[in-house]
């Protein structure tokens, strides 16, 4: 099945929603003219879903210049809000964002956010920095 989105309706949307759709959807999205993107989010996203995500993981990274980096990412979740602290090198930063199927986007202030996939066995893999940079968030116990 393929969903088509015009043009103008495509160009306002955010690069990670469109990602997001075309995963949650499962298929290619096709630019002609036909259903808009309006519709694709009513029969994708669904509000909530993140506050399955609670808790604190260890975070294993690396930087776009390749160092690697550890730490810890506290997440919490109101209203379908996912808010996240990150505490790495004893710097700490925030976030905050919402899910679209199994992707999470997170913008932490940067001019790039953060977009995870959530995995069936919990974990999240992210990148950054316009896909430069990535990590790994794993529940601690």
């Amino acid at each position: 099945m393929l969903h088509f989105l015009n043009a103008g309706t495509l160009n306002r949307l955010a690069a990670s929603a469109v990602v997001a759709i075309s995963m949650a959807v499962g298929t290619a999205l096709i630019i002609p003219g036909g259903m808009s993107a309006q519709a694709g989010f009513k029969a994708v996203i669904s509000p909530g879903g993140v506050e399955q995500l609670e808790g604190t993981y260890s975070v294993d990274g690396r930087n776009p210049n390749g160092s690697p980096y550890k730490g810890r990412v506290h997440i919490t979740a109101k209203n379908g809000v996912a808010f996240f602290r990150w505490e790495i090198s004893g710097q700490t930063f925030h976030g905050q964002g919402s899910m679209a199927g199994a992707v999470l986007t997170i913008d932490w202030g940067e001019s790039q956010p953060v977009i995870y996939q959530v995995n069936a066995d919990g974990t999240l893999d992210g990148t950054w920095s316009g896909g430069k940079a990535s990590e790994r968030l794993v529940r601690i116990k």
